[in-house]
């Protein structure tokens, strides 16, 4: 954020692009989109629901888009999707810092931000070349967190938006 206002994001038309999400694909090359459709065979509606819901941690896993149900697997397909996963972030941290002009705090929210001290971890590890550094006590503690609310902030935008 820049000033208190959105600089960038990781998204695009819609929430399919950018990171990878439990489910949803993330950035994804449309070449891939045309072989689904041309050599599979694939319906718009069936497209539709691997990109939304069969696709992200889940379709690299096989096993589950569940971040902690990763974790604890010993499946190299978990490893893979959990290193894709930090990969991913470590790319798209860039591409936002270069939009900002620099980092001054990396903030995590939602399922990482609250359950995943070895997610956290990685991402700062991969970001360590914009000078982000974690403490490590903190990090594992957990004292800080702040439970994410997202619907409550839209809600709270959409009534701020009504006011105008």
């Amino acid at each position: 954020m820049m000033a208190g206002a959105s600089a960038a994001t990781t998204m695009g038309f819609s929430t399919l692009d950018g990171l990878l999400m439990s489910t949803r694909c993330g950035a994804i090359d449309p070449g891939v989109i045309l072989h689904l459709l041309q050599d599979r065979k694939l319906s718009p509606d069936q497209l539709t629901e691997l990109l939304y819901e069969r696709s992200g941690l889940l379709g690299i896993s096989g096993i589950s888009g569940d971040m902690q149900t990763l974790l604890a697997s010993k499946d190299a397909a978990a490893r893979r999707a959990i290193d894709f996963f930090v990969y991913r972030i470590g790319r798209e941290i860039g591409s936002l810092a270069a939009a900002l002009g620099g980092l001054d705090t990396l903030v995590f929210t939602a399922g990482i931000g609250e359950h995943a001290p070895q997610i956290r971890q990685r991402i700062c590890e991969a970001a360590a070349w914009l000078g982000v550094v974690i403490d490590d006590g903190l990090n594992r503690g957990g004292e800080a967190l702040v439970p994410a609310d997202e619907e409550r902030a839209v809600a709270m935008e959409l009534l701020d938006l009504e006011t105008v």
